[in-house]
């Protein structure tokens, strides 16, 4: 199961990532149609960044990475099929 750090990590990831490009709030333009597959590109770096912590060792950074990887994915899924 993923801990508690790695969830609080995934929201506060999600809404920076709403907030910086689909708010509005901070631009008016919406972010471009190529943001998913950027995301789905950087949350899949996070993910493997995460396994290869925890079978190196240093697992006090795969929460961290672990709640990247989902945030982004999660957005990168989100801001593909959600108009």
């Amino acid at each position: 199961m993923f801990s508690t750090r790695a969830i609080t990590v995934a929201v506060a990831v999600f809404a920076v990532l709403w907030l910086m490009l689909d708010s509005g709030l901070v631009t008016v333009e919406p972010a471009p149609p190529g943001t998913s597959l950027s995301l789905a590109m950087l949350a899949t770096v996070f993910g493997a960044g995460a396994f290869v912590m925890q079978n190196g060792g240093q697992v006090q950074r795969v929460p961290m990475l672990a709640g990247m990887a989902m945030a982004t994915g999660a957005y990168a899924l989100v801001h593909a099929f959600v108009p």
